[in-house]
């Protein structure tokens, strides 16, 4: 594909296996409304720890997996913390964002798949969370990045979640990895694509569907919004740094601007911001490992 997004009609393998992948989609994990809920909190102007703690409250588990973070040896505390409201206080609202939609999404992103190149055991997630965390950075500097930053993070955790469609289709890899072109001839779609579809059943935002459909877009595409080449980059730290792929976190390796400029240019970021970027990523991510055993 190039890195161009497609225009044409899917072809006949899509129209030969679409019931049976909407089926597979409908077996899927459902998406918490609490992400929904987020997503439209963090869009309003003004809102406080205790609008988030409103929103947690309806779900026991959710409420119970944050309570169990904040009463971990993470963090200092002389008593048990016994309430929502009190854990946002303690943990603060970036870290339960992160716990939120991490267990708002575990029940499609922690699984293994056969044929994608995800360390077995968390890979898929750590991979997914990376990328989230990165498009968040990017999307709070950008100022043509298309999307806010907590639906950065969500299209961040979602951007591969049609693989786990798409990996019962593919045939044996030979080990070689899947690319798009070979997504496609097994379903007709590739996962931005399918992708795209899948978020517009679950009623995500326009611009959540648009930046996931985008993602593997070339820079040089002017159809191509600026979500999507900010959700690319996150991919690309999170692929040079093998977050989820490789035995180990490689976060030391170096990302030289150069390669990034014409995605730089694209969502208004100059070359200079890049060094101070890359580090907040490498921040976001030291404990990334940590944070897929906390939410467990």
């Amino acid at each position: 594909m190039n890195g161009e997004r497609r225009t044409d009609h899917p072809d006949g393998n899509w129209r030969n296996v679409r019931f049976d992948v909407l089926e597979r989609i409908d077996k899927l994990p459902s998406l918490s409304t609490v992400v929904h809920e987020f997503l439209a909190l963090s869009r309003q102007e003004f809102f406080t720890a205790a609008d988030f703690e409103v929103i947690i409250s309806k779900d026991q588990a959710l409420t119970a997996r944050v309570l169990k973070v904040a009463n971990s040896g993470l963090y200092a505390r002389s008593r048990t913390v016994p309430s929502i409201a009190e854990a946002v206080v303690l943990i603060g609202l970036d870290t339960l964002k992160r716990i939120v939609y991490s267990v708002s999404t575990e029940g499609m992103t922690r699984k293994d798949m056969t044929h994608y190149d995800y360390n077995p055991g968390g890979g898929f997630w750590m991979h997914s969370m990376a990328v989230g965390l990165g498009a968040r950075v990017f999307a709070s500097a950008a100022p043509q990045g298309d999307l806010r930053p907590e639906e950065a993070f969500v299209s961040g955790l979602l951007h591969d979640v049609a693989k786990l469609i798409i990996d019962d289709y593919l045939p044996d890899p030979n080990g070689e990895k899947v690319s798009l072109e070979t997504e496609h001839a097994a379903i007709g779609l590739d996962h931005a694509e399918l992708a795209e579809y899948m978020l517009k059943l679950w009623n995500l935002p326009q611009a959540i569907t648009d930046a996931v459909r985008d993602h593997h877009v070339d820079p040089s595409n002017t159809q191509c919004g600026g979500g999507g080449i900010l959700l690319g980059l996150a991919e690309q730290l999170s692929d040079l740094w093998q977050v989820g792929r490789g035995k180990e976190l490689d976060l030391g390796k170096d990302a030289p601007v150069e390669r990034y400029l014409p995605a730089l240019e694209r969502i208004g970021l100059v070359p200079e911001a890049w060094d101070s970027l890359v580090w907040d990523v490498r921040h976001e991510l030291t404990n990334i490992e940590e944070l897929y055993h906390q939410t467990i």
